[in-house]
């Protein structure tokens, strides 16, 4: 028999918007106009706050962001662009590049939008970075994630019988739970074909050549059809459906729309602008490439190949933190703990707002039981990205320097 809760909830759904029971209906999305749960109201300075508390957990797990500030000021002046042009053009919005290898893009209420480094290297005009961002624009202006939760919400009501959360921290941990679902399982097909209309007449209204958009789509048709490279089936495919009907759409709505934009000089590619917007960019993947030959040395335990090729990286471009996070990993792992410590000490230097070395940092310190030393990293990880394991050694350490208070304090995170 079929999942009885796939086959009965969105029946449930349909009954709650028609009949707006127990006091809950439904409202009209005033972006797709199509008519949508409304459980759980959000103004539009909760909806910003609940993102802004879903937006660094997400980037933290996924790499940090990429240092490089011309490179910043780049992307969000290109997704401003697209921004005012949106249904939504007073969202404080930003567009940030994630220090990520993997091939991939995403969007989190109220307007905190990211493309992977992995991602941007790969594309060869302005407007088609304008479409990635469009696109993801898409699903702010629309509120894709908070439809998932509204379903969410419902779910729970209707079958599981718990009570609506309507505030606070725990409607943030709710939207949030959500928002980390989407961010590993995507949106559905439906969202996807949403955000791409949306995000064509975006990047039109901002003077860019919707063919920006068909380019982008046909390349990736090309990566799915080949089905060969894991990074794109882990990265964009499987949070970003992608079928040759989309494509298709993509064609069939500019050719409907906007046939006359594809031969007029106003709407722009801009592909020698981007390579010049990109050019460091593309420079330094040259060494995340020979990084990632160090990651797969790494996993199949060759420590000396792998640590040869994280310092190879290291030398092409010195300024990238996690290279050197990288090879004290495999410092650690040899038991090399001044070694770790010294790359440790450089990666924080480099990049002090990503979680992962301060961690790392943290733990050698704690394994030498310098847990003076050990507090401060191991906090300021927390602060960034809790997570169970600096909870335990701060319990730990402030335990082994008598301070029981603050050692129960972080004990009681670990349960």
């Amino acid at each position: 028999m079929k999942n009885p809760r796939a086959f009965f909830l969105p029946r449930v759904l349909a009954v709650l918007c028609l009949a707006a029971l127990a006091g809950y209906g439904c409202a009209v999305n005033p972006v797709t106009g199509k008519s949508e749960l409304s459980i759980v109201k959000f103004s539009e300075e909760e909806e910003v706050a609940l993102g802004a508390q879903a937006f660094q957990p997400a980037v933290q797990e996924q790499g940090g962001f990429y240092k490089d500030r011309e490179l910043e000021e780049y992307v969000q002046g290109v997704g401003m662009r697209i921004a005012r042009a949106s249904h939504r053009p007073g969202l404080k919005y930003q567009f940030r590049v994630l220090n990520s290898s993997v091939p991939n893009a995403f969007a989190v209420p109220g307007g905190f939008i990211v493309i992977n480094r992995g991602l941007l290297v790969t594309l060869e005009s302005e407007a088609e970075m304008a479409a990635v961002l469009a696109h993801e624009t898409g699903h702010v202006t629309a509120k894709h994630s908070l439809a998932a939760y509204q379903r969410a919400v419902a779910g729970n009501v209707l079958l599981s019988g718990v009570s609506i959360v309507t505030g606070g921290n725990m409607a943030a941990q709710a939207l949030g739970n959500v928002t980390a679902n989407l961010l590993q399982s995507g949106f559905s097909r439906e969202q996807e074909r949403e955000a791409d209309a949306l995000g064509i007449d975006y990047m039109v209204k901002a003077g860019y050549s919707p063919e920006g958009m068909i380019r982008l789509q046909e390349f990736f048709w090309t990566k799915l059809e080949g089905g060969k490279d894991p990074a794109w089936i882990e990265g964009i495919f499987r949070t970003h459906p992608f079928s040759k009907e989309r494509l298709e759409n993509t064609r069939a709505k500019v050719a409907k729309d906007y046939p006359s934009t594809l031969k007029d000089p106003r709407y722009t590619l801009n592909e020698a602008p981007f390579k010049q917007g990109t050019a460091r960019l593309r420079e330094v993947q040259k060494a995340y490439d020979v990084a990632g030959q160090g990651d797969k040395l790494l996993k199949e335990k060759k420590y000396d190949e792998a640590l040869a090729k994280y310092r190879e990286a290291a030398r092409m471009q010195p300024a990238q933190a996690p290279f050197y996070s990288s090879a004290a990993q495999v410092h650690m792992v040899r038991k090399e703990s001044d070694a770790a410590e010294e790359n440790l000490r450089k990666a924080v230097s480099l990049d002090g707002e990503y979680f992962e070395p301060r961690l790392l940092l943290g733990a050698v310190r704690y394994q030498k039981k310098d847990y003076r030393g050990a507090i401060p990293e191991l906090e300021k990880s927390m602060d960034l990205m809790p997570t169970k394991e600096a909870a335990t050694m701060l319990s730990n350490s402030y335990a082994a320097l008598g301070d029981k208070a603050k050692a129960k304090k972080y004990a009681d995170m670990v349960k």
